[in-house]
């Protein structure tokens, strides 16, 4: 595994998609997303048509595994998300962290305006068995600069799992989105009071920045607010991995149902 990844949790690929396909990706969504009026898969898997912040057109309810299924009129933007995902590009940045000769795409999130999130880590929606050896891929789908809303995140080595009665949360009936906001909280004091690094850095359509699942990370606030802010993030497992999430290890609930895409990449549907 590459020595600043494993150590640090996270690792900034300059240049590593191709500029061109990221760009006419980019201008596919801003083309045709907002101005869609029929309902999209949105971040909470159900599917609305476009929210919008007020007095704009920037779209604020995410769109959910455009990989995976679109409507007809928004196909063009599936193939060129699937393509780019599967790119000898993709591959061999992922390959060059973890040495994996395959892997299994579970979601990815359209995001064309900038939201701000709390410390997190993404280990509560998908991780592998044992914990910490899935992939965030960050990709904008523009330039960014310092006012975006860019992604920080606190350096973790791969695999550090902290389970919730290392945070002095207790156990209790508490459903999965209450333990999982628990944690945050919990999680945001201790890298507060731990006075714990935070790296951001500048990014240009082409780049990518990869975290570990279990890598501490949240996203800061844009200015102005709302902005656009066009993006992609991806969460990958290497497929050697049996998978699951922070509760469940390994996810016996429920079946991969894989679509294999090219002989480096398959799409899970889940």
């Amino acid at each position: 595994m590459d020595e600043q990844y494993k150590t640090e949790g996270y690792r900034l690929m300059r240049a590593a998609l191709p500029t061109g396909q990221v760009a006419a990706l980019a201008a596919l969504i801003d083309g045709s997303i907002p101005g869609y009026g029929g309902p999209i898969r949105r971040q909470d898997g159900t599917p609305a048509p476009n929210l919008f912040h007020a007095g704009t057109r920037l779209v604020k309810n995410s769109i959910l595994n455009a990989h995976v299924a679109m409507p007809d009129d928004l196909k063009p933007v599936h193939t060129a998300i699937r393509a780019l995902l599967t790119s000898p590009q993709m591959f061999e940045s992922l390959h060059s962290l973890d040495g994996a000769e395959h892997y299994s795409i579970h979601q990815t999130i359209i995001f064309i305006s900038a939201q701000t999130t709390v410390p997190h880590i993404d280990s509560w929606s998908m991780d592998t068995a044992p914990h910490g050896y899935a992939h965030t891929v960050w990709i904008p789908l523009e330039d960014v600069d310092y006012l975006s809303g860019l992604p920080a995140v606190s350096p973790w080595p791969i695999g550090k799992f902290v389970p919730e009665a290392e945070l002095g949360l207790p156990d209790g009936d508490f459903s999965f989105r209450e333990r999982h906001d628990r944690y945050c909280d919990a999680l945001t004091v201790r890298l507060q009071k731990g006075s714990a690094d935070v790296r951001t850095l500048f990014m240009d359509k082409g780049d990518m920045m990869v975290w570990g699942s279990l890598t501490p990370h949240f996203t800061l606030p844009s200015t102005p607010s709302p902005r656009r802010r066009l993006s992609l993030q991806v969460l990958i497992r290497p497929t050697h991995h049996r998978w699951g999430n922070y509760v469940n290890q390994p996810a016996e609930w429920t079946p991969d149902k894989a679509e294999q895409v090219t002989d480096r990449f398959a799409f899970i549907e889940n």
